[in-house]
């Protein structure tokens, strides 16, 4: 893997020219090698630079909106190894010029993409600001293809999770249309994620309906023998063992000259 590392920035400007290669097979086995070699360089805990990054990324961008299924998924799932060894504000830079193109495959790949980012980073990974970011996705809100514009939408909602209402502001000046789709997304999205758990409810005994089966319920015998201030043992009721009473005291001793009534 050192010898890769070593020449890291030629091996990716080469493997950048290969996916404009006609051969689907030529294309898949470039991504397959692709894929191998960030997760060597996962295991060495290598860090992309910004310069090996801008040999490829550029043009890994453009095939998210590859004609061919087996191509974006190979594609998409490089997207996912990336955040392992490069930062995902700079991959987030990278993804918003792709926003750019009029190819709508293009354009509905990086929204699915930057919305993973933001669900696992937070609104921090938007380059170069939260706003720009968000007024640049939520243009797309009313984007004439139907997946670019739940792409987008699913992108605000992401961000919704994190900063709350304050989305809307983000997103700029809407349309009354563009605004009610993207609050009534908002409404079918259900809880914000990052809102704490809570603790789940005690669920009944299987079986049975009985909301009073969630807590166990004493013996029968049990009953009885504590409403008449006993204890059950071996299912016969038995007196609770009273205090010992303690010895009468001594009887004063007499000395001469004392008189007792």
């Amino acid at each position: 893997m050192s010898e890769i590392i070593q020449s890291l920035d030629l091996l990716l400007k080469w493997i950048s020219l290969r996916f404009f290669d006609t051969n689907t097979s030529v294309l898949l086995a470039s991504l397959d090698w692709l894929s191998k070699c960030f997760t060597g360089l996962r295991e060495q805990r290598y860090t992309l630079l910004d310069q090996e990054a801008n040999a490829f990324m550029p043009y890994l961008v453009i095939k998210l909106g590859d004609s061919k299924e087996p191509v974006r998924k190979s594609v998409h799932s490089l997207f996912n190894e990336l955040c392992y060894i490069y930062a995902g504000s700079k991959t987030f830079a990278h993804l918003s010029e792709g926003l750019k193109s009029k190819n709508s495959r293009q354009r509905a790949g990086v929204l699915e993409i930057e919305t993973k980012l933001i669900l696992e980073n937070g609104v921090e990974v938007c380059h170069p600001s939260p706003k720009k970011a968000f007024e640049l996705v939520a243009s797309f809100i009313g984007d004439k293809d139907n997946s670019v514009r739940t792409a987008a939408l699913n992108c605000c909602v992401a961000g919704w999770n994190y900063i709350g209402d304050g989305i809307m502001k983000m997103c700029g000046s809407l349309n009354e249309k563009d605004m009610s789709m993207l609050e009534e997304r908002i409404k079918r999205s259900g809880k914000r994620i990052d809102s704490p758990p809570k603790p789940k409810a005690l669920e009944p005994v299987t079986g049975s309906d009985d909301s009073e089966n969630m807590v166990p319920e004493l013996p029968n015998k049990a009953k009885e023998c504590e409403d008449e201030g006993m204890v059950e043992m071996d299912s016969i009721c038995v007196e609770m063992p009273k205090e010992p009473t303690p010895p009468p005291s001594p009887p004063p001793v007499k000395k001469r000259g004392e008189f007792y009534l």
